[in-house]
């Protein structure tokens, strides 16, 4: 209400200037051909409809019809209006002025009635475009700004809305995926359960709660990957478990990021990257500089039961979010790439700062 207010106020500055330069007796000096000053009288009846057509122009002629693309009529009506403002003018200049009661006569050299030649009102008829068209334009420059705080403002709520859409969908697949984790530990009865289970609170306490926000820090970014990782490590025995190296190198654990952004390559890297049926491997690392955001998660391609290597990374619902993540997020600021070679398969994400 105070923005509308103030956006209000501006505007009738703003016309309000325009009359004051446009009314002003020096401009009107400038622009006029006229060889003798004319009548006090007659010069206050001049702007008063001057003032009258341009008030009626903004606030009336241009919403009704320029707004809602009416062009035709709107040139009627700004017609009509040059025709009355002419035969005003027409009918005061033949009014004589007034000093101390007494008539003085008419004005000298411009005739009179119908034998007043038209250059006479040339002045009068370019003050009336130039009024015409300032207030037009001014209230055309405003409402474009308008709606563009309102294009923008639109765009800001789409994208929080699909922001929220996306959270929505990964949440529900993250849960999922840690839950199997822990069922496959309690159909066990192995000892990590428990451990598991807690893992399991601290990162649902930070998908419910911190990435709710629009932002979070990197430090509690990672800390949620750990998390994740050491959750999965729990699945595995000593002895068959696959190679998992993790690297975090953080310059500034405060620099603000959007939360559950790094979650899904990692999650694909242990969903596609580990085969009980040949050797593994997971390796994670998150470089942090003054530049960028580095992710790079690479993974061994799982040995299929015909002993062929493949390339099982596919491009599900999880990179299809990111990518729009990332788009919206960080448009122009970010890099995302997918190599599989060498059965390996290498994600790489990047955030420029």
């Amino acid at each position: 209400m105070i923005a509308v207010k103030k956006q209000v106020l501006l505007k009738t500055i703003i016309h309000i200037l325009v009359l004051g330069i446009i009314m002003s007796p020096a401009f009107s000096f400038f622009i006029s051909s006229d060889p003798l000053p004319a009548s006090l009288f007659n010069f206050s009846i001049t702007n008063f409809s001057l003032i009258l057509f341009y008030i009626i122009n903004v606030i009336w002629l241009v919403p009704q019809f320029i707004l809602k693309r009416k062009y035709l009529y709107y040139t009627l009506f700004v017609l009509a209006c040059m025709l009355l403002f002419i035969v005003t003018q027409h009918y005061f200049r033949d009014m004589p002025e007034m000093v101390d009661g007494r008539h003085m006569g008419k004005f000298a050299g411009h005739g009179r009635g119908p034998d007043r030649p038209l250059w006479i009102f040339l002045p009068s008829f370019l003050k009336f475009l130039m009024i015409m068209g300032l207030g037009t334009s001014i209230e055309l420059i405003l409402q474009f700004e308008n709606e563009q705080k309102r294009f923008e403002e639109m765009q800001k709520q789409k994208v929080i809305k699909e922001l929220n859409f996306l959270k929505n969908q990964l949440n529900p697949h993250f849960l999922f995926n840690a839950l199997n984790n822990i069922y496959s530990l309690a159909h066990k009865k192995s000892e990590d359960t428990t451990p598991a289970i807690l893992l399991l609170s601290d990162m649902l306490r930070y998908v419910l709660y911190d990435s709710g926000k629009n932002q979070v820090t990197l430090a509690q970014e990672v800390a949620f990957i750990e998390n994740y990782i050491n959750l999965e490590k729990l699945k595995y025995n000593p002895e068959t478990a696959p190679r998992i190296n993790c690297n975090f190198e953080l310059q500034s654990e405060d620099y603000p990021i959007e939360p559950l952004l790094f979650i899904t390559l990692i999650e694909n890297a242990f969903k596609h990257g580990i085969s009980y049926l040949s050797p593994s491997f997971v390796l994670v690392s998150l470089v942090e500089d003054d530049k960028e955001i580095l992710l790079s998660v690479v993974n061994s391609v799982g040995l299929q039961k015909d002993g062929v290597f493949t390339n099982t990374n596919p491009q599900g619902l999880g990179i299809d979010n990111l990518k729009k993540r990332m788009e919206l997020l960080y448009p122009n600021k970010h890099s995302f790439k997918q190599v599989y070679e060498n059965s390996t398969f290498k994600s790489f994400l990047s955030i420029k700062k």
